[in-house]
């Protein structure tokens, strides 16, 4: 038999591993491409036709995304080694992506763990190495999946610690009174310094409620978190007033709360526990129910007024009356005006008369203490200043003032006509009134709306007044000025009135140029 050519031989060699299961390529000591497995065509993507007589590193270059890979280099270094030594070397997990055919250009993830084995013919001659290569590409992204997921886990976990923390804290420094309470007996998890502080001297943690509290047997609130850990509704309650037994010679102590009560849930989405967050409004409520007591106090206090003032203004009408005709009596009986009893009598008619105008002032007083019709039709503003005008004729022919209107803007306006009247004429007489002794009185009045109102504006260049005077401006019965007659009644009328209208009244004046006043009442559409 003849000898085997070693070319046929190392063409069936070759032959045989391209069909083996196993991922195979084989190249020569140069790095020229011989063959490969089907098996390794299909790990790589790649077709034999592709391979066969190719340079090896020209087919599998580097990934430019994965400089860090250096497969290029470390495969090249175990196949010197090889050729160097001649014998095989295991190479470690290597991560070499192959191009993508159906994206040029591109790469494909791979991961490797390759073996290069050395192959000689009879004389010992390096023939060929094959690099036989497991893909374990799966099994590392697996376990880097499994990596970052853990990765994931213990952020996720850090991160629930770190949120644990600041709620620790928060519930730590925060101004109300909070707890945690667990499970169906309600034992204390959580207990703030302020919640503490509320039951001093107890010991809570760790204890069921009605174990450290239990004067809350029986209660509402027990009843309210049996209902929440039930339920899984948040319960609210504002201004409980709460009685816990002393801890100290002081006895019970009582305060009223602001609480919420709201379900704590377990990873099963069921409720083990309740959070209880309450706020101490004992001083507020104290303070309301002092304001409300002053508030009953002072009802009683002008129900009283108002009883004195109908008393004077009505009761003493009478006596007044009949004091008066004995005054005219006397007059009509002395036979002489003049005689040194005369002035006496002038003397005690003047009396009378000036009681009976304080009588009549206060009987304005207390009409103003009453509740003004705020349903009375509208009225004609130019109506009722022209009736004004008439009245203050004779003042303004006196003093040689001038009254300018402009009430274009509001020409009828849904003020009760009494109290229109009243506002405009105490602050038009007293324009009049208290002029400026250097002019002669120049009152401007003017209306329009802002903001919902009606603004009534009263402008003069009389005397004006200082800021401390217009701070008492509008107090009862207070006046600045001699000169003139006056009751200080007229401007604390204008306030009362505008006030029970449910407006307000500004004053802007300057000594010696004059004064603005401007009253708000409100307007329908507001």
């Amino acid at each position: 038999m003849l000898p085997a050519d070693p070319i046929t031989t190392l063409a069936q060699q070759l032959r045989a591993l391209e069909t083996v299961p196993d991922s195979y390529i084989v190249v020569t000591p140069g790095f020229i491409i011989l063959t490969a497995s089907d098996a390794y065509l299909a790990n790589t993507l790649k077709r034999r036709e592709e391979l066969v007589g190719r340079y090896l590193f020209d087919a599998f270059p580097d990934n430019p995304a994965a400089p860090e890979a250096n497969a290029v280099r470390n495969w090249r270094a175990s196949l010197e080694l090889v050729i160097t030594t001649g014998q095989p070397h295991q190479m470690a997990l290597q991560h070499y992506d192959v191009l993508d055919p159906e994206r040029p250009g591109h790469f494909v993830e791979r991961h490797w763990l390759p073996r290069n084995t050395p192959v000689f013919d009879d004389q010992g001659q390096l023939q060929y190495i094959i690099h036989s290569s497991v893909n374990v590409t799966e099994e590392v992204k697996a376990r880097r999946a499994m990596v970052q997921a853990q990765g994931r886990e213990h952020e996720a976990l850090a991160q629930a610690e770190r949120e644990r923390q600041r709620l620790s804290q928060l519930v730590l420094q925060a101004p109300a009174a909070m707890c945690l309470l667990q499970g169906p007996d309600f034992v204390y998890e959580l207990v703030n310094p302020v919640y503490q502080q509320l039951l001093a001297g107890r010991e809570l943690l760790g204890k069921p409620l009605l174990e450290a509290v239990p004067e809350f047997h029986g209660s509402a609130v027990w009843e309210h978190l049996r209902n929440v850990y039930r339920t899984g509704q948040t319960h609210q309650d504002q201004e409980v007033l709460l009685s816990f037994v002393g801890t100290d010679a002081h006895g019970p102590k009582e305060a009223y709360f602001n609480h919420t009560f709201q379900a704590r849930y377990n990873e099963l989405q069921q409720v083990d526990g309740v959070y209880v967050f309450a706020f101490d409004v004992t001083e507020q409520v104290k303070a309301r129910q002092q304001v409300l007591d002053l508030n009953q106090q002072l009802t009683r206090v002008n129900a009283d007024l108002d009883s004195f003032v109908y008393m004077a203004s009505h009761d003493l009408r009478g006596p007044i009356a009949n004091l008066e005709g004995l005054v005219q009596a006397l007059q009509e009986e002395l036979p002489d005006p003049s005689a040194p009893t005369g002035p006496l009598v002038q003397m005690m008619h003047d009396a009378v008369v000036r009681f009976q105008r304080t009588l009549g002032q206060l009987g304005e007083v207390l009409q103003l203490h009453q509740a003004a019709d705020t349903a009375a039709p509208p009225v004609e503003l130019a109506t009722v200043v022209d009736d004004l005008r008439q009245d203050l004729l004779p003042a303004l022919q006196q003093t040689g003032g001038a009254l300018e209107v402009d009430a274009a803007a509001c020409p009828v306006v849904a003020i009760p006509a009494k109290s229109l009247r009243s506002i405009l004429y105490n602050l038009l007489s007293n324009a009049l009134k208290y002029r400026h002794p250097d002019r002669p009185p120049h009152v401007r009045l003017t209306c329009r709306t802002e903001g919902g109102y009606w603004c009534l504006t009263v402008q003069d260049n009389g005397l004006g007044l200082t800021a401390a005077q217009q701070a008492e401006l509008f107090a009862l019965f207070r006046r600045f000025h001699d000169h003139v007659d006056g009751s200080g009644l007229g401007l604390y009328t204008v306030k009362k009135t505008a006030e029970n209208l449910g407006g307000r009244v500004e004053v802007q004046s300057e000594p010696g140029l004059g004064s603005t006043f401007r009253v708000y009442v409100p307007s329908p559409a507001r």
